[in-house]
């Protein structure tokens, strides 16, 4: 019965320990402003969706590096699918590729920003393009 008594405990403890955790985390987050942490949220889906749809689709390992590199989780891609704002197509090459939905494109005017995000590009490569550097391999 000890054995029994001690493995409670220490998953009383170990819950007790998980909602301090989760006392302490609300508490950072009342002390930011609702709108701000709403903001972010929605900033973050509009950019990771805006990416998506200017790359025309990402296949799922390409949009699992995306997601780490936004310290988003996996399980944001099944949110926006169960919101319309993402889709999983089939390819006739056997994989699938993830695309932002027309709601997304429409509610989250993301061809607009993609359209920024191509032409910020654009200018960056031409400007790369016109270098005394590459100059330098034009001569080679």
């Amino acid at each position: 019965m000890d054995s029994f008594q001690n493995s409670r405990d220490e998953q009383i403890i170990s819950c007790l320990r998980t909602l301090q955790e989760s006392i302490d985390r609300l508490r950072d987050l009342l002390g930011t402003p609702t709108n701000e942490i709403a903001e972010k949220f929605y900033r973050r889906r509009r950019d990771l969706l805006t990416r998506i749809f200017a790359s025309e689709g990402l296949n799922q390992s390409t949009l699992f590096r995306l997601l780490d590199e936004h310290k988003t989780p996996h399980q944001w891609i099944g949110q926006q699918v169960k919101s319309g704002f993402l889709e999983k197509l089939p390819r006739p090459n056997g994989q699938e590729l993830y695309v932002a939905t027309n709601k997304a494109v429409i509610e989250l005017e993301l061809r607009a920003e993609a359209e920024s995000l191509s032409t910020l590009t654009d200018e960056t490569l031409g400007a790369d393009w016109e270098s005394p550097e590459d100059g330098a391999y034009d001569r080679l």
